[in-house]
Formats: structure tokens, sequence, C-alpha cells
């Protein structure tokens, strides 16, 4: 059935704003109640973290990372024993060739708080929601008609536990979430206007984009645009070194939108040139940092990785670990654990959920990755099944390099150490997050749901069938199948009011009833429902997990002997 873009999104959610209030309140809620139950230094890293910004607040300079400020047998010693009282977390001074601003901008919490732990993990759940409001605010203006995908995006970057995690400890990656944010914010801006200016008045897409000045005024209106854009750049430069890879896709964006006006090698040219008014300014930025790290580290060191890298001996090595287990045992521990901690390993990354919970969670996740397939079959057909501008397709194409340029940086830090950790995609979490909206908005639809739930019931079946015939049936996973089976079987239901196509086969009685007042505020009630049952469900899951795995894994014992 055929339901129009405006009409599908207002079926659902009608007061957008309100619903951001809830999504914001509710993160909010459980990152205080994160950052209170963990206990002190049980988040990776955030030790060496917080000696970063107490070195800058006790003696007004920056730290330099030296040999012995990695000690992986103390630190197993530290893990094994839950930081026994005593210790001395002093010791981990690893993070200090980390680049400077977000310990810069701790550094007064540090002191008005006199070093307290939890003031600077809940200055880091600040910052966690002006990413969370900026998700909003970007996806609204991209797709401003859209309401399930900026908010399901918005409520997705909200409550994924393992974000949720790491936002309320002390480390630097949601101010580099943030600056990685904005610099997209500022580029889709930029791309935004300039599909305005270059738009044909015959286009049908076109007309609903407003027309910008193509006058030189207009083209000083870019200029200063990608200049902000340099300068966001910079300061991610400065924060965190994964926001390194922005840099090229920023400036493919621009070529490639410039390029579009006419599709030419001049074009071409006066693409490169305007990526100059974005990339100097980054560069200017972060020359003094990388003239310091060249000069403590070595020559060609500018990130002081290769220092980094002899400093940290003792941690894992891939080519050792697969050495030892074998190729085949090392792509399965890789395809597992980066998954599972993608969801949720906290801690040192050595306290995970119960196995039943990752199951419903890759469940999910199928059934996001077949509405995104959905979604990718409406977008390339276009209209009238889809009715996204020639901008937008062009966001999402910039999301999906994005994505892949997240998944290639990590494997590439994994072709070195065994980081297996999902928490490194999270500077990517805003496309993430995107195509997550896309692909439940999508089984949301009445057709796109019954045929995906159709699919999940062969699923299900067959891995009963085969399981009883076996012995070896995991009932939890057939159940969790046949639950969401069940659900988008039954989720064209939800459209019997008469506000969209009604299934033919639905009872008149049922429409007829549906269609009265009261029945319209039930169905609408439903359908809400409907869409928020996932985000509701892991709201529950991260008030459940500082009770149930964090708190009873991590509390502190008695310490054994320590070297």
């Amino acid at each position: 059935m055929s339901i129009s873009q405006p009409l599908f999104d207002h079926a659902y959610i009608r007061r957008p704003r309100l619903w951001l209030l809830l999504i914001c309140l509710g993160y909010l809620a459980l990152a205080a109640n994160y950052a209170v139950q963990t206990p002190r230094w049980q988040a990776p890293d955030e030790p060496a973290h917080y000696n970063y910004i107490e070195h800058i607040a006790t003696t007004g300079t920056l730290p330099v990372l030296r040999m012995g400020d990695y000690d992986q047998e103390y630190l197993n010693y530290l893990l094994a024993n839950r930081f026994p009282p005593g210790s001395d977390y002093r010791r981990l001074q690893y993070e200090s060739y980390q680049p400077p601003l977000y310990y810069l901008l701790a550094t007064p919490i540090y002191q008005l708080s006199g070093g307290n732990l939890l003031a600077l993990r809940l200055f880091n759940s600040f910052l966690g929601l002006l990413f969370i409001f900026l998700v909003y605010y970007t996806l609204t203006t991209v797709f401003p008609h859209y309401t399930l995908i900026s908010l399901g995006a918005t409520a997705f970057t909200a409550l994924l536990p393992m974000h949720m995690a790491v936002i309320a400890a002390v480390n630097n990656d949601v101010l580099a979430e943030l600056l990685v944010a904005m610099s997209i914010f500022v580029l889709l801006g930029w791309m935004r206007d300039q599909f305005a200016v270059n738009s044909s008045a015959q286009s049908a897409e076109a007309s609903a984009v407003l027309p910008s000045d193509p006058s030189p005024a207009g083209e000083s209106q870019s200029q200063r645009q990608l200049l902000l854009l340099g300068l966001l750049l910079g300061l991610g430069l400065l924060t965190k070194i994964y926001a390194y890879a922005l840099v090229p896709l920023c400036v493919l964006a621009i070529i490639a939108t410039t390029w579009r006006a006419d599709y030419s090698w001049r074009a071409v040219r006066q693409g490169l040139l305007r990526s100059l008014y974005a990339v100097l300014p980054a560069l200017l930025l972060v020359l003094p940092w990388w003239i310091r790290s060249v000069r403590l580290y070595g020559a060609g060191d500018i990130l002081g990785l290769q220092w980094h890298d002899r400093v940290v001996t003792g941690q894992p090595t891939t080519m050792e670990w697969i050495a030892a287990n074998g190729i085949v045992n090392y792509t399965e521990r890789a395809l597992n654990f980066t998954f599972q901690s993608f969801w949720g390993v906290f801690g040192w990354l050595g306290v995970f959920m119960d196995g039943r919970i990752y199951t419903a969670l890759l469940v999910c996740t199928g059934v996001l990755f077949l509405g995104l397939l959905w979604s990718l079959i409406r977008v390339i057909s276009g209209p009238p099944d889809s009715q996204l501008n020639s901008y937008q397709r062009w966001v999402l194409l910039f999301f999906a390099l994005m994505v892949a340029t997240v998944t290639a940086s990590y494997i590439w830090y994994n072709l070195k150490f065994v980081q297996h950790q999902g928490r490194y995609f999270f500077w990517g979490l805003l496309p993430i997050s995107t195509f997550v909206a896309l692909g439940w908005r999508e089984v949301m639809r009445p057709l796109q749901g019954v045929i995906t739930g159709i699919l999940a019931a062969i699923l299900g079946l067959s891995l009963a069938f085969t399981g009883y015939i076996s012995g070896g049936m995991n009932k939890w996973t057939v159940f969790a199948i046949g639950l969401i089976a069940l659900l988008l079987l039954l989720q064209p239901l939800l459209f019997v009011n008469g506000e969209a196509q009604t299934p033919s086969w639905v009872p008149q009685r049922l429409r007829q009833a549906a269609a009265t007042p009261n029945g319209a505020v039930i169905f609408r009630g439903l359908r809400c429902s409907a869409w928020a049952v996932p985000f509701m469900l892991l709201f529950v899951l991260n008030a459940l997990i500082p009770l149930l795995y964090i708190v009873p894994q991590l509390a502190q014992h008695v310490s054994r002997h320590h070297p």
C-alpha cells in the first residue's frame, strides 16, 4: 500500500518537540545513574584521562608521554582486583600523547570541584546532551518532514547502552563526537545552499528548496560557512585523532557538490579552491600541536603515535593473537566482540550482559538491516515511492561514505592491535543512527512490515525445526524472532482508522470503531507505542544495567599482592 511521506510520519508522531523533551529527560536520568553507579575508574582508560586533566590543573603544563607510563602488569593487577583502595592510579599516564582540547576544557571543572571524579563525569554527560540536541537539529534541518528519522536517530543516540556508558565516564570521546557533528552540520548547511543555487527551475525536486543568492554576497556567505567548517575541523583535530578522517570526507563533499553544478573539470578546480577555506584554518589551528609533537617524539611523528606504540609494550598485537589462536578464531572473536561491545560491554570490556539480551539485539539488528534494504530500494526507485529530493539523497550518500570510513579506520587500527571495541564506531554515530532510524521507519510501513514479519517467521520456524531435529534448539532465539515476527505481521492493524490506506482484510466493524474520535485517539497512541517499543526497551535496559551488571561485577574487594 502507498502512504505519502508527510502523512506517514504524521500518523505516528504529531508533537516531535514533546518527544524530544522526553528523550532528553530520559537521557539525563540514565546518564546521571551511570555516572553515579559506575565504580571509580571502572571505564576504559578513565584513570589515564583523569591524570591528564590533573596534570594540567596542578602544573599548568601539558603532560608528555614517557617510557613507563603504560604498565601492562600493573594494569592487569588493578583490573583483576577492581582498583583496590591504596592502588596508585597515577601510574597510568599513557593518554598523555592525546590532543589537549578536551582536557583543557575539563580542567576548570576539576579545579572547581577539587578533582571530583563525579563532577567530571557529569560534565561529559552534559556534552553528551549537546550532542543529542545536535543530532536532532541536524536531521530536522535535512529531513524537515520526516520526524521518524530525526526522532528515531536521536532516541537511538541517546539510549544506546554502550554509548551511554562512554558518555558517563571521563574521556575525550564525547567532545570529539560533538565537534564532528558540528562540522557535519555546517557542511550540510553549506551543501543545502549550494544545491539551492545550482538547482534547475524546471526540476520538481528543486521547487521544494528555497532559492539562495548567487551573487558575490552569496559567495561570501559560502566562504564564511567553509571557514567556520575549518575552525570546527581544527578543534576536532585538537581533540581526538579520529577527527583526521573527517577532513578528506569534507573535502570530497565540497568538491563533489561544486562539481555537480556543471559536471566539468572547471567545477572540480573550483571545488578544490573552495575546500582550502576549510582545510587551511584547520591546519593553522593544529600546526602548533604538530610542532610540539615532533619536538617531543621525533621527526615525522606529528601525532605521537609512533612513540605511543613503543610505550604501550605488552598490549596484544593482531599478528601475535592470530599466531597463537588462528585466523578463524580471530575473525569469530572480532565479529562477536565488536557486535557485543557496540551495544554494551562494560567496565574495561569485561562486564557482559545476559547472552539472551545480545541474541535479542542481534535479531533486532537483522530487522533493521531489512528495513534499511527496503529504504534503499525506495530511494533508488525514486518518485513516487520516495519523495527525497536530490540534496537529501546526497546527504545519505555522504553518510554512507562516512560509515564506510569509520569502518575502514576501525579495521586499520585492528591490523596493529587487538582492539575489537564497538565504541570506536561512535564518532560516526550521527550517520549510523540515521540509518537505524531509516530502517525502523521502513518496517513501520504496513506492507514492508508484513513482508519483514513473514521473513522473520520463516527464519524462526526454520531454526525451530532444525533445532528440534538436532536436539539443540535455542528456545530464546526462536522466541525472540517469533515475537518480532508477530508484532510486524499485526502492524497493519495500526492503520485501520482511515488516516491511511486500510488493509482490505480488516473487518468493517473494526474500521468503523477506529474511525470514531475515541478510536482515532486509541489507534494514534498504539502507533506511537509501536514505533517507540525498541526505544522504551532500551531505556529499561539502561536503567537495569548498573544494578544488574556493572555494580555487582565491579564492586571493590580485598586486594591481593600487587607488583
